[in-house]
């Protein structure tokens, strides 16, 4: 039983088709504020993130309030290990609203970091085992730290950090009124599965290759890129890049109301030629090397780089490699960049003759003091400097256009769907009382039960009425005192992914030889099986213990 953890709980039943509510089947609220010194409730917050994130179980709710955040030993590394884990940020100091982009919740690397890479998952935010459904809405995800820059302001590419700031895995990962600043590599990179991803009301700003990748998505998967701002997106020397969004072979990827913009290449690319990308009321403002970069089902490279080509695209998306498309736009959004970096930005790309729209990206010049004229860098003059984040919002917003970020949005209030849980009478079994034969054991349909078992490897056997198998582990519960995992002395055990009852059995099971000869104390439900099995029981575990 986790102490120190309270807030606002939200009971909630639910039906199971095998009968009975797991312990640890919902989450807990949890909060942190920087520099606080508790153990997770309102009142008493976590002063760390990352702390919250390493306890955390299935089903919690971790609500992060404004201020910098840099990981364990300043590594700037967060790392989602459980389920239907959400983490919202963006709240005042006493949590009493929620407004992200001006209660700005920053996670990077430490200014002062003195270790390397090594060990370190690519993203700031990054995934291990089995996070699907997560959650990630309200976090300031800033790269610079992790980059290296001249004394001129210039990024130096040898000694950058070239991961992506925001990495997963699993299934259904959703991302939400962020700020994903200065990659030296890729803003968003998951492995995208299942059909409820999305990247929604984000700023993608100052990447180097590309702001958001589909390529890694696999089939059937659907990603859902809309409202956001992506942007000044840069090529790696030998390496390419420059677009706002990368499309990939599979899935779906749907992007709407996006503003896609200073681009050294490509606003969108789609190179693999997928069919089924959607594309809808998207603003396309300087992509240097063209708005839409295809490949058709003749394997020709095609690019839509003028406006009649855009709006040809919007009336025959077919012809251009897209599922469905409409009202997508080669005009000004209308915002105000940072002056100085502007300026650099494109005296950088001043030095491409002919790859700006002048007149257009004059009028942003005047607007912001600047010469109207860009003068030329040379060689790496003028490249990667990082973009400021306090020049990101509001500057960044377009007012009265319904693409791109809204900062008016009506921010998710989040809250755990903590449940009273079912309170078990386990009743005390040897091992023994579930062998085959046995008087009663074919009477166990849903009886809670405590035993002592050991432990074992993890097995594939499956019985989706007892267990389904995307959300529970199954393993071997051995006969105390056994430790050969081909013995027949062994129940099935299953046991909720990312429970605390998970996190007990990996903490014992590294040190198995300790407890295998008397087994630790397995507390759960018993489920019959058939008399194939020497002992035809499973036990869906609850709760495991040393004693």
């Amino acid at each position: 039983m986790r102490t120190g953890i309270t807030g606002t709980i939200r009971a909630m039943i639910l039906v199971i088709s095998f009968f009975f509510v797991s312990a640890g089947l919902f989450g807990a609220d949890i909060y942190v504020r920087a520099g606080a010194s508790g153990k997770g409730s309102m009142e008493e917050p976590y002063g760390e993130l990352w702390k919250a994130m390493e306890r955390a179980i299935r089903g919690d709710v971790i609500h992060v309030a404004e201020g910098v955040y840099t990981g364990k030993g300043g590594s700037g590394a967060f790392i989602a290990k459980v389920p239907s884990l959400t983490l919202a940020g963006g709240y005042s100091p006493d949590f009493s609203s929620r407004n992200p982009f001006s209660s700005m919740t920053i996670l990077k690397r430490a200014e002062d970091y003195k270790g390397d890479n090594t060990g370190l998952p690519n993203g700031i935010v990054s995934g291990q085992g089995d996070h699907s459904n997560l959650t990630v809405d309200g976090f300031v995800i800033e790269g610079r730290t992790r980059n290296k820059y001249r004394n001129t302001g210039d990024i130096s590419e040898s000694g950058s950090f070239s991961g992506p700031l925001f990495e997963t895995g699993s299934p259904n990962v959703r991302i939400r009124n962020c700020i994903i600043l200065n990659p030296f590599g890729v803003g968003v990179y998951c492995k995208w599965q299942g059909e409820e991803n999305e990247v929604v009301n984000t700023f993608v700003l100052n990447s180097f290759y590309t702001g958001i990748s589909t390529r890694s998505a696999q089939e059937n998967a659907v990603i859902l890129i809309k409202n956001c701002t992506i942007g000044f997106t840069w090529n790696q020397t030998n390496k390419g890049g420059g677009t706002s969004v990368f499309i990939g072979s599979q899935g779906r990827t749907v992007l709407e109301n996006n503003i896609f913009m200073f681009n050294q290449l490509y606003g969108v690319h789609n190179g693999f030629g997928n069919e089924d990308t959607v594309m809808k009321d998207n603003v396309f403002f300087q992509c240097q090397g063209g708005y839409y970069h295809f490949m058709d089902d003749d394997g020709k490279n095609l690019l839509a780089w003028k406006e009649e080509d855009l709006k040809d695209l919007n009336d025959e998306p077919e012809f251009y490699m897209l599922w469905e498309a409409g009202g997508n736009t080669a005009k000004a959004p209308g915002l105000k960049p940072d002056s100085d970096y502007f300026e650099k930005f494109t005296n950088f790309a001043a030095a491409e003759p002919g790859k700006l729209e002048m007149d257009e990206m004059n009028k942003w010049r005047q607007s912001l003091g600047l010469p109207l004229q860009a003068g030329p860098g040379k060689g790496k003059s003028n490249y990667g400097h990082a973009y400021p984040l306090a020049a990101v919002a509001p500057n960044l917003a377009a007012p009265g256009s319904r693409a791109g970020v809204n900062m008016g949005a009506d921010f998710a209030t989040y809250a755990s769907e903590a449940a009273e849980g079912k309170s078990h009478d386990y009743k005390t079994k040897e091992f023994a009382d579930f062998k085959r034969g046995t008087e009663g054991v074919k009477d166990m349909k849903g009886e809670p039960v405590s035993f002592r078992a050991g432990l074992g490897p993890d097995k594939q056997r499956w019985f989706e009425t007892i267990a389904a198998r995307s959300d529970y582990r199954c393993v071997m519960l051995l006969k105390p005192g056994e430790e050969d995992e081909y013995t027949r002395d062994f129940m099935l055990g299953y046991i909720l992914k990312g429970s605390e009852a998970e996190k007990a059995w990996n903490k014992y099971y590294k040190k198995l030889k300790k407890y295998n000869a008397e087994g630790i104390v397995i507390k759960g439900v018993a489920h019959y099986l058939d008399d194939s099995y020497m002992y035809p029981v499973a036990i869906v575990v609850n709760e495991i213990s040393a004693e």
